[in-house]
């Protein structure tokens, strides 16, 4: 996988598709199977922005059965399998554990039913997994052993708990890049570190775009027969500005913030209900649940949000303190600290802002697919905005079902839940060793890795927290910058640069993607 800037230039491409997270990895892996020619383009690094940052868990839908919601609970059990088919390196089964208390919605009985209906609704859940990725039975468990697995449930009224099993993400951004690796095997092109500037149009119909290429200023155009936007929270600012003022407000968004802390607080991923109020929580009207899920020596936990933060600085810091504030109140005696956090992840999600049913400022549920042929006349542009890293692949491959739907051509079936994933393994990298030099060699030579931040954080293991001693850092600048032909100036900016994103609250991501 090259970043080849020529060809960008000079080919006409079936589909260009302008966004390279989670949904613009798959939407490129499934075009170039189904036989495009696909560009596909990021403004920063490849799943560098809310792709990257989530819980890492692959949910299957439980959720939805208390809503009566039982086809989108089975699509997301069908995903959830597909992806421990496909990446089983990267996606690994997960147990969850919820408390239970007396009677009524949050008791044995009810958690019961709950789970037993799940498992019914998942009877196919482990065809053709390998043996060691199976989804076990729900089950419910003991006062004492919901205890021994979590110590800090509130006990007054406790009689137990729930288990089931969903999957954990070990790699995230692994698991994006192997998406992109996939389709450029097929002849796809991704490029990272290239800004669109616009969308081209003539005659009715989207053509190309202008771009800047972000390492060396040049500027170029990009032909196309039909473009994608995958953007995420920078897609209306692309489209905005081809569609005439007042055509398309600028939509609302949610801030949602999770936390690493420095300790391992269970084995299992844990569920507990928030006390907080609608007031103080606006975005999920009170009482949301709470989940923290293990990663190696560490803990995730999740996920705060507020809506339309004017400052994403500020609001990070104040969601940090709330959530932290949160978890001990749930949990009595964790006693959780800043001191504990070693990092704060944060992305953008859309709200239903009047798009969906329900209250506008609360999370959006549903992907929008909007082709923008049939909804203002400019033929082959859409656009794919998702709500979640579990069904990427599916609404990637209904999206280009309106791709090829838009071009007039007979769209071929999608094979994206079939085939199996290659380099999918989650990989480490000791500067000091020999194979270690070797990972951060092929991740320049061969992954597209332009900076240190690239390596440390989205292609090798190095940044998983708490994050790499500068030490280590700095090791890997020496390798990276012996390929890349950086002087020490430029390796001293490199590691400064990966300190700062490993203690700071959170970078500020602007990027397309």
């Amino acid at each position: 996988m090259r970043r080849d800037i020529p060809r960008l230039a000079d080919t006409t491409f079936d589909l260009l598709i302008v966004g390279a997270g989670i949904h613009g990895a798959c939407a490129a892996w499934d075009g170039a199977l189904r036989g495009l020619s696909v560009a596909v383009v990021d403004r920063e690094d490849f799943g560098a922005a809310t792709s990257a940052n989530s819980l890492r868990i692959v949910h299957g839908g439980l959720r939805y059965l208390a809503r009566g919601d039982v086809s989108r609970m089975r699509e997301s059990i069908r995903e959830r399998s597909t992806l421990l088919r496909i990446a089983p390196g990267l996606v690994q089964p997960l147990k969850v554990l919820v408390p239970t208390y007396g009677s009524g919605a949050r008791g044995r009985i009810a958690h019961a039913a709950a789970l037993g209906l799940n498992d019914l609704a998942s009877l196919g859940r482990n065809r053709q997994l390998d043996q060691d990725h199976m989804i076990p039975h729900g089950r419910l468990v003991s006062r004492d052993e919901c205890l021994r697995l979590f110590p800090w449930f509130k006990a007054e009224r406790l009689t137990g708990g729930a288990v089931w099993y969903d999957a954990q993400l070990r790699h995230p951004e692994r698991l994006t890049l192997s998406f992109l690796q996939a389709a450029a095997n097929i002849g796809a092109l991704p490029v990272n570190y290239l800004r669109v500037d616009r969308l081209q149009t003539s005659n009715g119909a989207v053509e190309g775009a202008s771009a800047t290429d972000c390492l060396t200023g040049a500027e170029l155009q990009i032909r196309a027969r039909a473009v994608l936007v995958a953007a995420g929270p920078w897609t209306d600012r692309l489209i905005a500005p081809i569609l005439g003022p007042g055509q398309r407000p600028a939509p609302r968004q949610a801030l949602g913030v999770n936390l690493v802390v420095n300790r391992r607080l269970a084995d299992v991923a844990v569920g507990v209900r928030a006390r907080s109020s609608r007031q103080e929580d606006p975005v999920c009207g009170g009482h949301r649940f709470l989940f923290s899920a293990p990663q190696g020596k560490v803990t995730l936990l999740g996920t705060w949000y507020t809506p339309d933060a004017a400052s994403p600085r500020a609001a990070r810091e104040r969601g940090l303190r709330a959530l932290l504030r949160e978890f001990n109140d749930a949990c009595p005696g964790l006693g959780l600290s800043e001191g504990e956090v070693t990092r704060c992840q944060w992305g953008w999600l859309p709200l239903k802002d009047g798009k969906e049913r329900g209250r506008a400022d609360t999370l959006a549920e549903r992907p929008r697919l909007t082709d923008y042929g049939r909804a203002l006349g400019i033929r082959n542009l859409l656009s794919l905005e998702g709500v979640k890293y579990t069904t990427a692949r599916l609404v990637a491959e209904q999206a280009l079902n309106r791709v090829f739907d838009s071009l007039g051509r007979s769209s071929p079936p999608c094979r994206t839940a079939e085939l199996r994933l290659h380099g999918t393994a989650e990989v480490s990298a000791e500067p000091g060793t020999p194979e270690g030099k070797g990972r951060i060699v092929r991740a320049v030579r061969e992954e597209m890795a332009v900076k240190l931040t690239d390596i440390v954080f989205r292609r090798t293991a190095l940044g998983a927290s708490p994050g790499p001693e500068r030490v280590t850092v700095e090791a890997a600048a020496r390798v990276a910058g012996a390929e890349l032909g950086w002087d020490a100036i430029r390796q001293d900016l490199e590691v400064e640069a990966v300190m700062r994103e490993t203690t700071a609250p959170g970078p500020v991501l602007e990027s397309v993607g």
